[in-house]
């Protein structure tokens, strides 16, 4: 939810923007409503604004929300057997999207998602894009955030989506958009039985087909449909915006769309075991040309950490946070820092191509929530966050930098939550160079536009442990994306 100035409508600067930093397919924001000057009750103790009074006028999304929170309950008392999804996708299906920015140009969807609520109209909305709680959770299952107790490869045998892309929303974003892909959606009609047709206004230099154009469905019929979209001369590298639209009986069920076009896709990671052995990597092409696959590494298992680092990465202990409320707090370069924090000092030599540091759970002592955070701290005075901390809900947890300048850098690590009073545990740091020459991949010299390429990679006589290498895609002139691989290998017997 986003806040708009109801005279003049007029989005406010205040409101804040897409694309949705955590997960950039899922569009952000949804939608907007007033939240300027708004004039209503207020709690007599001291918060933002002055104790004792009854009545304030407050701004921003703290005033936007309650207004939609109140829409979305009159929505459930006319229609109490809808679910919360079915009610986000009346609000947002049914918004006014022609909401005017400060600098006088139209709004798009990070601005305003679907824009401005239009009650009245969300209560018949015609169509709704529904979701169940198994979706929700195989969502969470692809982001790698699973619920406790949820079977994710059930969820995903049953058929149901991992890809925030896929998710059922009224709503496509695809930050990674290469050549071409197809998503799909249902609708559900909560209305009286009628015929709706697709119409788009596709994003500049993107084709969008909608299959089947046309939905036949009676009162309370889901119907699926898949949306293909195709990178034909869209910029690379720059977000672009359309609408799909169905239309039928008295209802219009406005979707908007927010594209990235890429020029190469690579899987992020490949995982393997054992000293010598092969695995295949998966990349798509949205370009036509030279093409080409750098290897930095592998890394045989702690070389590039300095001897005076490495000691201190085995066994080491922290202190259980105790108040996870108060969560994790930085403490400057001489500071003395806090007892449930852990902190390393490692040097990155010139010519790194890879940095990652890592916690493992099979490297703790037990069932510990460990969090990572990593500072570059040129002369360890002024310090910089070099990366988004890893605070998953355990004590699997990686930073990985490409290209780190070289220099010294803290490593943090956050007893968040330990079972007793601290943990102990390993710390993995990489510092990736040059090609090692024990590993090798095969690449064409030319893609072409829409290529599906699997990229055979090779690995021999690698030691006991962790080795990671770098696979760096690039085309004539500049990286195009990178592939971590990560080989394990056991002790010997």
């Amino acid at each position: 939810v986003r806040t708009v100035r109801d005279t003049g409508n007029r989005l406010e600067q205040l409101s804040a923007r897409g694309p949705n930093f955590w997960v950039p397919d899922v569009l952000k924001p949804d939608v907007v409503a007033p939240g300027v000057n708004i004039l209503g009750a207020h709690t007599p103790d001291s918060a933002n604004n002055q104790r004792g009074e009854r009545f304030q006028y407050l701004s921003g999304t703290s005033m936007a929300v309650p207004h939609v929170a109140g829409v979305a309950a009159l929505l459930k008392q006319a229609h109490p057997d809808w679910s919360p999804a079915a009610l986000h996708s009346a609000l947002v299906t049914t918004a006014r999207p022609d909401v005017i920015r400060t600098d006088g140009n139209l709004a798009n969807p990070f601005d305003v998602g679907g824009g401005y609520i239009r009650p009245n109209l969300a209560v018949k909305p015609g169509l709704v894009y529904d979701r169940s709680v198994d979706e929700y959770d195989a969502f969470l299952c692809g982001a790698g955030e699973p619920r406790a107790g949820i079977d994710c490869d059930a969820l995903a045998a049953a058929g149901l989506p991992l890809e925030a892309a896929d998710l059922n929303l009224p709503s496509i974003a695809l930050a990674d958009l290469v050549a071409e892909r197809t998503v799909t959606r249902r609708v559900t009609n909560v209305g009286a039985a009628a015929s709706f047709a697709a119409s788009v206004e596709a994003p500049p230099g993107v084709t969008v087909t909608v299959e089947p154009p046309l939905l036949n469905l009676g009162p309370g019929e889901t119907g699926s449909f898949d949306v293909r979209i195709t990178a034909t001369d869209a910029p690379l590298d720059a977000w672009q915006f359309g609408t799909l639209t169905w239309t039928g009986g008295d209802a219009t069920v406005r979707a908007p769309l927010a594209v990235q076009a890429r020029p190469f896709a690579a899987e992020a990671e490949l995982a393997g075991d054992g000293a010598d052995g092969s695995g295949t990597v998966a990349a798509r092409a949205g370009y036509t040309g030279p093409y080409q696959v750098v290897l930095s590494g592998f890394d045989l298992a702690g070389q590039g950490q300095a001897p005076a680092v490495q000691a201190q990465l085995r066994g080491a202990f922290v202190r259980d946070d105790g108040d996870p409320e108060t969560g994790y707090a930085f403490a400057t370069p001489g500071s003395s820092v806090a007892a449930d924090v852990r902190r390393f000092a490692i040097t990155v030599p010139a010519g790194t191509r890879l940095l990652r540091v890592a916690l493992f759970d099979a490297d703790t002592d037990g069932d510990h929530d460990l969090d990572l955070y990593l500072y570059s701290c040129p002369a360890f005075v002024t310090c910089v966050e070099e990366a988004e901390p890893s605070v998953g809900p355990d004590s699997d947890e990686a930073i990985t930098l490409v290209d780190p300048p070289a220099g010294e850098y803290f490593v943090d690590v956050h007893g968040f939550a330990t079972a007793g009073s601290g943990a102990t545990f390993d710390l993995s740091v990489w510092t990736l160079g040059a090609d090692r020459g024990n590993g090798s991949v095969v690449a064409p010299a030319n893609v072409l536009a829409g290529d599906t390429l699997a990229l055979p990679v090779t690995w021999t006589g690698l030691p006991a442990g962790r080795s990671l290498a770098l696979l760096t895609h690039r085309d004539a002139s500049r990286d195009l994306a990178y592939t971590v691989i990560g080989i394990e290998v056991p002790p010997a017997p």
